[in-house]
């Protein structure tokens, strides 16, 4: 009897190896996020976007390792760049006027942290500052709890950043991205794998597809890095806001005071000291929301964040345009396809406005 459980229990840890193993070897090598470069799909896109052409049907994929690509394979100096949340990501090149080497940088959830990784991507690669940078502030930024950590795909040039603005010499380490190996076994990572295996079979192995039209019912990336989403965002009327707003609302949760206050300030010090003009850029939120949010007291830093940006833009001399505020550009719901993402037209017309110098 002994000698029966001895072998069920050497059977089952055995079992439970062989499907680890496997659940491991699946996930490295379909990497969908193309976390251990195992997928060089994004490589592709890159330099199709660089080449001046769109590209679309790109779907659950690392928006900052693209971004780091695409920096990579720059072969001209970018005069103006954005770097923000999917708030900013339909902020084009055709909004200004001048003509001017663009590109979107937007990154989904972006945080502090983005902005100085990529900024340090393009120090790091390039040996250079753009002339002028857009930065798309949410304010979450300034949450400590807003729960981004997907910048740690740019953590390399963060780190190379932080050690310039914060006047470090830099330190050689070696370090292991320990969160990267765990998605290994993650099942949030695993369920994701399954879906991407599933959708490469079902389209031959066609990943994304090059378009030179911008009227298809698509996610679309252009050449400026910017998007165009799916028609069903694309050209959305519906107030689906309230319901949204009544409950926990993106990235601004236990938001009990302002963090970051002194790497934010360093940051923006540090590139208008190297010559670089900085644009705070604060994007309106649905007005169905936002009149929820400043009515309850615990999103009552949405308001005190977009203060602090004001003075600080006063006091530092920088150019600050936009306005969580809708009601500012009298915003309505239908300008809004969801409680957080304007339209583009709503950048467009904030920047007609608000930055003479395009």
């Amino acid at each position: 009897m002994q000698a029966n459980n001895i072998k069920w229990i050497k059977y089952s840890f055995g079992s439970i190896i062989l499907i680890v193993l496997i659940i491991s070897i699946f996930n490295y090598k379909i990497d969908s996020l193309s976390l251990f470069g195992n997928s060089n799909y994004l490589s592709k896109v890159a330099k199709i976007l660089v080449n001046g052409q769109m590209v679309a049907g790109l779907k659950n994929y690392d928006d900052r390792l693209l971004q780091k690509l695409i920096i990579k394979n720059l072969k001209i100096k970018s005069d103006i760049i954005v770097i923000g949340s999917s708030r900013t990501m339909q902020m084009r090149q055709s909004f200004f006027r001048k003509k001017i080497n663009f590109f979107n940088h937007s990154v989904s959830g972006a945080s502090l942290e983005d902005y100085i990784a990529i900024v340090g991507a393009y120090e790091y690669i390039h040996k250079y500052l753009p002339s002028t940078i857009i930065l798309g502030v949410d304010p979450w930024i300034f949450n400590k709890y807003n729960s981004q950590n997907r910048w740690q795909t740019l953590s390399k040039y963060y780190n190379y950043e932080i050690k310039k603005i914060k006047n470090k010499e830099e330190i050689k380490s070696f370090t292991v991205n320990i969160s990267k190996w765990k998605q290994l076994l993650n099942y949030e990572y695993t369920i994701a794998n399954i879906k991407f295996f599933t959708y490469l079979n079902k389209n031959n192995g066609k990943i994304f597809y090059i378009t030179d039209d911008i009227d298809i019912d698509d996610s679309i990336k252009d050449c400026d890095g910017s998007i165009y989403y799916p028609y069903k965002q694309r050209y959305m009327k519906v107030d689906n806001t309230k319901k949204y707003s009544e409950n926990n609302v993106y990235s601004l949760e236990r938001f009990y005071k302002l963090n970051n206050i002194k790497l934010f300030k360093i940051f923006i010090n540090y590139l208008t000291y190297n010559g670089v003009r900085v644009i705070l850029f604060l994007p309106p939120y649905n007005p169905a929301s936002y009149d929820i949010m400043v009515s309850k007291a615990k999103y009552k830093n949405l308001v005190k964040v977009e203060k602090y940006l004001i003075d600080f833009a006063k006091k530092n001399q920088v150019k600050l345009i936009g306005s969580y505020n809708p009601h500012k550009y009298n915003l309505k719901i239908n300008d809004f396809f969801d409680e957080m993402h304007a339209h583009d037209y709503v950048l467009r017309e904030i920047l007609k406005k608000e930055y003479i110098d395009r």
